[in-house]
């Protein structure tokens, strides 16, 4: 993403008639990467209080920080329609509170890198998604999310494994309840 920063804070190439171009498929691809990252990096970053992420500007030599939600339009509007909008910086920004998006790769890598396995995941008896019903592959457990209905499968890899410390499921079901996560399909009755 630092790399291709300069596409986030200028407007692409305009055709003849001023309207920019949309992006080629590997701009494009480099964009939804960067989607995905920024999806993991909130979801790891966020409860620890981090606002969102920065990234150095090279071309005014400086930091700029951007929270999640800005961010995350950014580059959807990137994605759709080859330019972003016009927004203002973050306002007197805590530096402390947003987390480097360099860095933010690196702490990922070093945690896939020293083999850090993801959790079982909490199917429907067939592997199928806790959300949406939908088949996952290996019963989603490689899968960060859902191919289907998009939903991260954190949640059921949560229920999962306070299932298996001795939870009963109405507690499971009530814990996730509060924490507003939608309901699951492989909770036991």
């Amino acid at each position: 993403m630092p790399d291709d920063y300069d596409e986030l804070s200028d407007s692409p190439e305009d055709d003849d008639d001023g309207a920019p171009l949309p992006l080629d498929r590997h701009e494009a691809a480099r964009v939804r990467r960067d989607l995905e990252d920024l999806t993991v990096f909130r979801q790891t970053f966020e409860p620890e209080g981090f606002r969102g992420t920065s990234m150095f500007c090279a071309d005014c030599v400086e930091e700029h920080y951007y929270d999640w939600a800005i961010l995350e339009q950014n580059l959807r509007a990137l994605l759709e329609s080859g330019e972003v909008p016009v927004h203002e910086p973050a306002f007197d920004p805590k530096p402390d509170e947003y987390v480097g998006w360099e860095y933010a790769q690196g702490y990922l890598d070093g945690l896939a890198d020293a083999g850090a396995q993801l959790l079982p995941v909490l199917t429907g008896p067939d592997g199928s998604c806790p959300f949406c019903g939908t088949q996952l592959h290996d019963g989603g457990e490689q899968a960060l999310f859902c191919p289907a209905c998009g939903t991260h499968l954190g949640p059921a890899r949560i229920a999962r494994a306070l299932l298996d410390r001795g939870w009963d499921t109405e507690a499971v079901t009530e814990l996730l309840r509060g924490a507003r996560v939608p309901p699951l399909r492989g909770l036991p009755a």
